[in-house]
């Protein structure tokens, strides 16, 4: 899980050096009136490039929230193990108090 939120936040920290590249090109071609098809085709990059981001995002929350759902489930299982381990201690101990 850990390899995926891994190539999740390099994909979302790649995308955001993508996203400000776009931003100094179109501040540069909004300048020049000849690069007007240019400015359309940057916006529509960017465009695509925030929608990847936003799925990206979405896509290591869930990952979190199952870890973390993971985690939950792992300590309620340790915690019944403890649990167990002293109810059998406790038991050992009545069993040798009667046997006294």
């Amino acid at each position: 899980m850990r390899e995926i939120s891994a190539d999740i936040v390099a994909d979302i920290d790649s995308t955001l050096n993508e996203l400000l590249q776009i931003a100094e090109l179109l501040k540069s071609a909004k300048l020049n009136h000849h690069f007007f098809h240019e400015v359309e085709a940057l916006e529509k990059t960017q465009e695509s490039l925030l929608a990847r981001l936003m799925h990206r995002q979405s896509l290591l929350d869930m990952e979190n929230r199952k870890r973390s759902l993971d985690s939950l489930k792992k300590e309620a299982i340790e915690k019944k193990v403890v649990e167990y381990a002293r109810s059998q201690k406790r038991a050992r101990l009545r069993s040798a108090r009667s046997k006294s």
